[in-house]
């Protein structure tokens, strides 16, 4: 088996990844099931599909390092970075999608530990690292070919970007099917998928968008809003100086700037 991991931080658009590639490969997904099997999560085990080339796509929020798993299985990795203050954001959601009990102390608890540790605690005790040292750790693999796709450009062009993976995969593909799979995999075919499925299905467990019922009932999903770049200051005052001043080292090295502008 060979491996080509979909390597990213959590909250940067693994799952929307999965979906595009999905849709080029396979055609439309009926389900999120259907993706789980044939681009499987490593964090997530359950019965998958190998194909019959022997070349599977798995997603990974690991570190990459001599711990990771099946290493040797490994042939090539495409890794998707996202601006730290979205992924904070959307960590913020997360745990609120997550957590019946959410509150707003829990949020201030996640936007102080985000800053102090550069990064979620919790991921990083699960082998995730900080944003920046997981980022550093994919860019620079050696022994492997790695694919950098930025979050902020899968939004700008999602077909020039879909292109250039399925090239990078030796997977050949018309114009017309790549179009087409950017519509399967959009935001909004995405949100009504997740939709759908937390209202009629019996599997809860099996899903991939995370949320209990009564996150979902509030209107709180796991395709939440997308967005790149976001201010912070809505969340609290001076929050955006606050986060340029800690991450003003990791944003430069990775080509991300404080400015806010459209």
């Amino acid at each position: 088996m060979n491996i080509v991991w979909l390597a990213s931080y959590p909250k940067s658009g693994n799952t929307w990844v999965r979906f595009m590639l999905y849709a080029a490969i396979f055609g439309p997904p009926k389900n999120s099931l259907d993706v789980s099997k044939k681009i499987p999560d490593i964090h997530r085990p359950m019965p998958f599909d190998i194909p019959a080339s022997g070349t599977i796509q798995i997603k990974t929020h690991f570190e990459l390092n001599e711990n990771h798993p099946k290493l040797t299985d490994t042939s090539k990795a495409i890794h998707i970075i996202r601006n730290p203050r979205d992924v904070m954001l959307s960590a913020i959601n997360y745990r609120t999608l997550t957590n019946d009990s959410s509150s707003e102390l829990q949020k201030d608890l996640v936007i102080k530990s985000f800053l102090n540790e550069k990064g979620d605690p919790h991921w990083k005790t699960s082998g995730f690292g900080t944003w920046a040292s997981h980022a550093r750790s994919w860019r620079n693999a050696t022994g492997f070919p790695v694919l950098p796709i930025r979050y902020e450009d899968l939004k700008a062009n999602p077909h020039a970007q879909l292109e250039s993976m399925l090239q990078f995969l030796d997977i050949q593909r018309t114009q017309e099917q790549i179009n087409e799979a950017v519509v399967a995999s959009s935001f909004d075919f995405m949100r009504a998928l997740e939709i759908r499925e937390k209202k009629t299905s019996k599997q809860k467990t099996n899903l991939l968008f995370d949320g209990t019922s009564q996150a979902t009932r509030k209107g709180i999903y796991f395709m939440n809003k997308g967005q790149s770049n976001q201010s912070l200051d809505t969340l609290m005052s001076g929050l955006d100086a606050l986060f340029d001043a800690k991450f003003k080292d990791e944003l430069a090295e990775f080509g991300y700037t404080p400015d806010r502008s459209p």
